[in-house]
């Protein structure tokens, strides 16, 4: 094992006293500008899987609604995030808003009311956004199980009586997506993301187990061949330290993706 010294990783049960407020801030602002249109306000994502790092997580949160959003509740949410996501390091918010009709009619890939994430900040500073555009997101699919099977209900109504249950087919398809978003991306990605989600996806795949990116990586050492064992402790340390110690090859990490992408076509079918 190459992993020594990481940093520590937290639950929402012993997460630092900033971020229970900072989560607890967001759904305050989300009850007061949403008010009876919000039907539930559900936390996912390494914060609920005690795998969360103060230097390389997020706050991932999703909102349920009745109706559809207006443009100017659009706006007034995205400049409130954009207002505590201000160029700090610190447990950035990523989140989605969707209405409860998507989920009781659930589509591949669905439709979404709105998103944030650090990768959308300059699109909505620059007011290059259609706000009234139908938009849609394959990796909602994979937020949707990881409420189900891992996620906290912070307000409304619980989890089992709004989240359906996700065919495998979607999810499967929702996995390939990501990879071949991945390989299709021309600004690179951490070694974290690049190695320990397609661990977690054929963790999942092989034995039907939602598990964290820390997880994955960990479920990979002892079932993936020995030789891609360097690749992913160093996908580790980057994930709870934020520094790549082991810089993979490019060589050995297309070996890495093109097994894991043949062995998630084999599972697949």
């Amino acid at each position: 094992m190459y992993i020594k010294d990481l940093d520590p990783t937290y639950g929402w049960e012993d997460c630092p006293e900033s971020i229970r407020k900072k989560v607890e801030n967001i759904l305050i602002f989300f009850q007061q500008s949403l008010k009876n249109n919000l039907i539930g306000f559900y936390l996912h994502g390494s914060l609920t899987m005690n795998c969360f790092t103060i230097i390389n997580s997020d706050i991932d949160f999703l909102a349920v609604v009745k109706q559809k959003l207006t443009t100017p509740q659009k706006k007034t949410i995205i400049d409130y995030l954009l207002g505590i996501d201000n160029g700090e390091a610190v447990a950035p918010p990523e989140m989605s808003i969707v209405t409860q009709n998507s989920l009781k009619n659930l589509a591949y890939p669905p439709p979404f009311e709105l998103h944030y994430s650090s990768d959308w900040q300059d699109r909505y500073r620059s007011g290059k956004v259609d706000w009234a555009e139908q938009r849609y997101d394959a990796d909602l699919v994979m937020h949707y199980l990881a409420i189900s099977k891992r996620g906290i209900c912070f307000y409304g109504k619980p989890i089992k009586e709004i989240f359906p249950e996700i065919p495998r087919e979607m999810c499967i398809a929702s996995i390939i997506n990501d990879l071949n978003w991945m390989s299709e991306r021309s600004e690179p990605l951490r070694i974290s993301y690049i190695v320990l989600n397609p661990c977690r996806a054929l963790a999942f795949l092989n034995e039907g187990i939602f598990l964290s990116k820390k997880e994955g990586g960990e479920w990979a050492l002892s079932h993936l061949p020995p030789e891609f064992s360097k690749l992913i402790n160093g996908a580790l340390i980057d994930y709870q330290t934020g520094t790549t110690i082991y810089p993979p090859e490019a060589y050995s990490l297309k070996i890495f993706m093109n097994f894991t992408k043949k062995e998630i076509e084999r599972l697949s079918k």
